[in-house]
């Protein structure tokens, strides 16, 4: 993505930090607006791509399952489509673990913004608490620029530290998930 804006005239400021896509995005969107649809497009081809690759990680559909006979509820956010977060969590049968779907077209802006959790309060005004899980920085930095608590499953720490992500509690799986909850 960074290649493509690059080529289209886009000046992206140097830094040592790699880009997000979503960071890209959002310099497209204020720079650029014309070129957001041909942007967008390189991460839709990949993810329709690998989304018939997908693969489960260990232990994902018992942790939902936990969360859910625990009495939370559950929900995916996700900067991919709609179209993809319903075809793989449909193949992957987590479907009806989960109260709650929020991709990118649901978000005004993705990941490590903290949007998505807006539409999470939307719908569930009343919720007493919400905490993110999630593998990447983005995750953790979204949940910390809205001020709640983030599980860090298989963080790469340097990365973490990297960018700033304070990591609220951290699981090698995802069976530890009630533990770090409680």
């Amino acid at each position: 993505m960074e290649a493509f804006v690059r080529s289209r005239g886009v000046t992206v400021p140097e830094r040592t930090l790699r880009w997000s896509g979503a960071e890209l995005l959002d310099l497209v969107r204020r720079e650029a607006a014309h070129l957001e649809a041909e942007l967008l497009a390189i991460p839709v081809a990949y993810e329709r791509r690998a989304m018939t690759e997908a693969t489960l990680v260990p232990f994902a559909r018992e942790a939902v399952a936990a969360m859910k006979q625990l009495g939370f509820a559950t929900a995916i956010w996700t900067n991919n489509d709609r179209v993809v977060a319903d075809f793989v969590l449909a193949r992957f049968e987590l479907l009806p673990y989960l109260d709650l779907i929020v991709t990118r077209d649901e978000m005004r802006r993705l990941k490590p913004d903290p949007d998505g959790l807006r539409v999470v309060r939307e719908r569930w005004p009343d919720a007493p608490r919400i905490v993110v899980v999630g593998d990447s920085w983005v995750d953790g930095a979204a949940a910390q620029a809205a001020g709640v608590p983030f599980i860090a499953y298989r963080p790469d720490r340097g990365e973490m530290e990297e960018r700033g992500v304070a990591i609220t509690a951290e699981i090698q799986s995802l069976l530890d998930l009630p533990a770090a909850l409680a």
